[in-house]
């Protein structure tokens, strides 16, 4: 039997040390990167002071932007953890062109941390060959862990490189031991956690480009646990017997993280949120507000392009009606019901209405494990 913590996207954010440059606020985000070092300091507390925990997992976008001394504090506050801890990086730990984040939010005075170097900075956090974005190892008796730096250089989406797919596939085929199970971490989703995620353009960027390449390897090796974050979102999706576990940001509502406990033949993965920062004892209900304010001016601007075009007035009074739309989704476990009269639309109720829950839950449940 093994427990272990998950946690994602921290995305430690900290004033440049040698000239105190800040990012402004970026008010298109509900992330609270100014924050986030309390968070994680929050989130590491509770954590270490659970006595049964084995090692701790961060599922990518360790930092804002890939800024040196982001990375630096970063590896700081993951040190604190009193048990062993597995990494791998995000789209934010590499360079961010400006298409992806305006140079204005951008520090200019230092280089970012590209991908291909997180191994060298990461040593001690899982990555044991410095030249490869992947390892494995084995934290638990009863645990294969794989973790893979999943970002597509230049881009928000996922990519796993062929060579990546058969360093995999190799690692994958030495695991004989049936009492072992083999988990795979990386950043970006393999299974559509909202509707057509894999194709449509405003949500294919929580995808792994080649999510397909990369099933049929873990399925030909019969893997069944797959650990992701990116979305900021608790969710839980099954493809053919293949869990793909999504864990929230730290740094977003609901700031949630996960424990997870492997016992005969099966996971059984209970959340937490964090309540209560120095800054903010009031957090669930502050971010809860603070991620609705974010989405209606996302919202606003989604339903003047297509397929809606709505004018900007009508656009923003819908955006309001569905202010906690996306905060009820991000928590997981989500059911509503908007309907044609409340929304003025019925193609756009029955879009909304799509991304009710199904099946698993996302927050507390237990997985067999075949």
């Amino acid at each position: 039997m093994s427990t272990f913590a998950l946690i994602a996207d921290p995305h430690v954010t900290v004033p440049n040390p040698d000239t105190g440059w800040t990012p402004p606020p970026i008010t298109t985000e509900p992330t609270m990167y100014t924050e986030s070092v309390e968070l994680l300091e929050a989130a590491t507390q509770e954590i270490n002071a659970q006595p049964d925990i084995d090692f701790v997992l961060v599922a990518g976008d360790l930092t804002k932007d890939s800024e040196p001394y982001n990375h630096t504090r970063a590896r700081e506050l993951l040190s604190r953890f009193r048990k062993p801890v597995y990494c791998i990086s995000g789209n934010h730990d590499q360079p961010r062109p400006a298409k992806l984040r305006p140079p204005e939010f951008l520090d200019p005075d230092v280089a970012p941390v590209r991908t291909a170097d997180i191994p060298r900075w990461y040593g001690d956090f899982g990555f044991t060959n410095l030249q490869r974005t992947a390892y494995s190892c084995d934290p638990a008796p009863d645990i294969h862990l794989v973790g893979l730096c999943s970002a597509k250089p230049d881009e928000d989406r996922g990519y796993i490189a062929p060579e990546t797919l058969a360093w995999l596939d190799a690692d994958l085929s030495r695991q004989r031991d049936p009492q072992r199970h083999t988990v795979v971490m990386l950043h970006h989703s393999i299974i559509d956690h909202v509707p057509a995620e894999s194709v449509n353009p405003m949500f294919s960027w929580f995808h792994v480009e080649n999510a397909a390449a990369l099933k049929a390897v873990l399925r030909n090796h019969g893997v069944q646990l797959t650990f992701t974050g990116h979305l900021h979102m608790q969710d839980v999706k099954q493809e053919d017997g293949l869990h793909n576990i999504v864990t929230a940001s730290l740094a977003s509502y609901p700031h949630a993280y996960r424990i997870m406990t492997v016992r005969s033949g099966a996971v059984e993965i209970r959340s937490r949120q964090l309540q209560a920062t120095r800054s903010h004892p009031d957090l669930q209900p502050f971010s809860r507000a603070h991620t609705a304010r974010a989405f209606v001016r996302i919202l606003s601007e989604v339903l003047t392009g297509q397929p809606f075009r709505y004018p900007r007035d009508r656009a923003e009074a819908t955006a309001r009606k569905l202010n906690d739309w996306w905060p009820a989704i991000v928590h997981g476990d989500q059911q509503f019901h908007y309907t044609a009269e409340q929304l003025g639309d019925e193609a756009l109720a029955a879009y909304i209405n799509a991304f009710n829950d199904p099946s698993p839950a996302d927050n507390d449940l237990t997985i067999e494990l075949k």
